[in-house]
């Protein structure tokens, strides 16, 4: 996923987490079940690109870029380029808690992305955060 990510970011990616929308752990899971995995404030936070589905967020030495991915097979792969920020626009990267881990990246203008972590990401996010922030 790294090398077609490293493509259309237009620099090497560094480190990478493959995040899911609220809407549609939401939808996958339905009705009560999926609100309260997903949490409310999930459902009703913005989305890089409008994407409902999976996400890729790869960070490269200049660059964060959000991608959409498609489901495959075996594996999903990166669909297309979403949004693209250079990194001296994250004010910060929040992780909170729960079964999908809400987690916020939010830019200096005040955009808040809202994705969620499964835990078996956690620990790739934790690197993408530590990229992005300095935090570890």
């Amino acid at each position: 996923m790294e090398k077609k990510a490293s493509e259309l970011l237009g620099e090497s990616v560094l480190a990478g987490v493959t995040l899911e929308a609220g809407q549609a752990v939401n939808k996958m899971l339905g009705g009560v079940v999926g609100i309260a995995i997903a949490g409310v404030e999930s459902l009703k936070a913005a989305v890089p690109g409008d994407h409902k589905g999976l996400h890729y967020v790869g960070v490269g030495p200049t660059k964060v870029g959000f991608f959409s991915l498609k489901r495959g097979l075996f594996k999903p792969s990166i669909n297309e380029l979403l949004v693209e920020r250079p990194r001296e626009e994250v004010a910060a990267v929040e992780i909170k808690k729960g079964a999908m881990r809400p987690v916020h990246f939010v830019f200096k203008d005040g955009t808040d992305y809202v994705l969620l972590c499964a835990r078996i990401n956690t620990g790739k996010l934790k690197k993408v955060r530590a990229l992005l922030t300095g935090e570890s």
